[in-house]
């Protein structure tokens, strides 16, 4: 093979695989180690600027690099760009961080590390930050490289090259801006995770945010554990729940038992997967708001009865952009917002501007309270794509900021918009004139406000029977309360 043959072959295998395998293992390692997502941006982006400098630095120095500027940068930068291209191409058809990275690693299985991480808890964000510093230290490092003898020459096709690579650097950074900008100024951290980070709120892991009982609870399970389920907005209840009165076994004495322990007994995969989990007979009790007619339908077929066990009230609220001016919206006029009657918040009394109404999946705990609590036997209107989130988290982040308007409108439960998933770029609405607070909640005045249930499909065991029983009695229910919840 010609020394030129080598050379480009060469350049483009090592920017394909070698650039991205030896930037996405430590990169995985330290998105896994590091909490702050800012401080994994900063890691990540290092990570690649240093290594892509350093390879591109060496191709610049190769005794067989080409003697013009094209045949000897192009295929240096042809790999690194084209994997930036692929992820700005997958973000535009896709719209959102996570699916992106869904749909990313595919093409490029060199950065599969990487991205295992980042499905296992870190940032999306991660990758393309990635990406571009790759590219950026791969020219720069190229440039460096190439200050030696012999030099390339012919300036004019190195400005084509240059301003080419520059532009698709800030086409990907105009998109990742565009995201950390948001998540910077609405949560004071880049974090754009469509979910919550439910780690904080895992049982039996020191310095988790569980709420705690004063005392110690008079209900211990040592044997026959109840394999519990839930909304996710529900998982810090029934987490610390399980934590106060499961006593772990001899077997769960380091950190990694425990974690294994709570994953089989306190699983949390979201209201619509927990009903199928407890329909198909996989855990005991789920702790979730009403079911679907769907998932009435669907337990029907399996020839099983959903038995409901109040526990709690929860307040089902309405948020729009901090910055949209309408505090106050009828019930009525909800209906029409999400009926497509009303198209412009103007309409309310707000600005002249349309009016973004964001909707969840079918059979997702709020999306069932919506169509039993506020629509009724009002049909909503079918939603855009962009219109439907697919996680309580997401709902929130797309309202505060979607495309940087204050149009947006979306609906969760009170504690995981306020507390859980927290979002300063939202803010509340009242309903009929009742702000959604304890109050509001305890005293009835809230007209959205809901039941907490513990639901079965069979008579309970002792163990589980002895839980619900706990969880009604003052001991739960000053847990309950504590976890930010309402009491029956």
């Amino acid at each position: 093979m010609p020394p030129t043959a080598r050379y480009v072959a060469g350049s483009i295998a090592l920017g394909y695989l070698g650039v991205p395998v030896l930037v996405a293992v430590p990169s995985a390692f330290l998105t896994a180690s590091i909490e702050s997502t800012a401080w994994q941006l900063a890691a990540a982006a290092m990570v690649g600027m240093v290594v892509a400098f350093g390879l591109g630095a060496l191709r610049g120095r190769s005794p067989r690099r080409p003697g013009r500027w094209v045949p000897a940068l192009l295929p240096v930068v042809a790999s690194p760009a084209a994997l930036l291209l692929l992820w700005v191409v997958a973000y535009g058809v896709t719209g959102t961080l996570a699916a992106t990275v869904d749909v990313f690693f595919v093409p490029a299985l060199a950065y599969l590390p990487l991205v295992l991480s980042i499905l296992f808890g870190g940032a999306p964000l991660v990758i393309p930050v990635t990406l571009v510093a790759v590219l950026a230290g791969t020219v720069a490092g190229f440039l460096v490289g190439a200050r030696g003898e012999p030099r390339p020459t012919g300036r004019q096709s190195l400005a084509v090259i240059l301003v080419a690579c520059l532009a698709l650097v800030a086409t990907a950074s105009a998109q990742v801006g565009q995201q950390v900008a948001t998540a910077i100024l609405l949560t004071g951290e880049a974090s754009m995770s469509d979910e919550v980070n439910l780690w904080q709120y895992q049982p039996f892991v020191t310095g988790n945010r569980l709420a705690v009982p004063d005392r110690p609870p008079s209900l211990r399970i040592s044997a026959d554990y109840p394999r519990l389920d839930g909304a996710t907005a529900l998982y810090p209840l029934y987490a610390a729940i399980g934590q106060a009165t499961y006593q772990l076994p001899d077997a769960a004495a380091h950190e990694n038992d425990r974690i294994d322990f709570a994953d089989r007994y306190l699983a949390c995969s979201t209201t619509s997967v927990a009903y199928d989990r407890l329909i198909g007979g996989e855990v005991d009790a789920i702790f979730v708001a009403q079911p679907s007619k769907g998932q009435l339908a669907k337990a029907g077929e399996a020839g099983v009865e959903l038995s409901l066990t109040p526990i709690g009230r929860e307040a089902f609220v309405f948020f729009v952009n901090r910055d949209n001016p309408v505090e106050n919206l009828t019930l009525d006029q909800v209906r029409d917002i999400y009926s497509r009657r009303i198209t412009n918040w103007k309409q309310v009394g707000g600005r002249d501007e349309p009016i973004v109404a964001f909707q969840r999946p079918e059979d997702s705990g709020s999306q069932t309270a919506m169509l039993a609590m506020v629509m009724k036997d009002r049909a909503m209107a079918d939603p855009l794509k962009e219109e439907v989130a697919t996680g309580m988290g997401g709902i929130v982040s797309e309202v505060a900021g979607y495309r940087n308007l204050t149009g947006a409108i979306g609906y969760s439960f009170r504690w995981y918009a306020t507390v859980m998933n927290a979002n300063p770029g939202i803010r509340l609405v009242a309903i009929d004139g009742v702000p959604p607070t304890l109050d509001s909640i305890r005293d009835g005045s809230y007209p959205l406000t809901g039941g907490i249930n513990i639901v079965t499909t069979r008579p309970p065991g002792p163990p589980l029977r002895a839980l619900i029983d706990w969880t009604l009695s003052a001991e739960g229910q000053a847990l309950l309360e504590k976890t930010g919840y309402v009491g029956r």
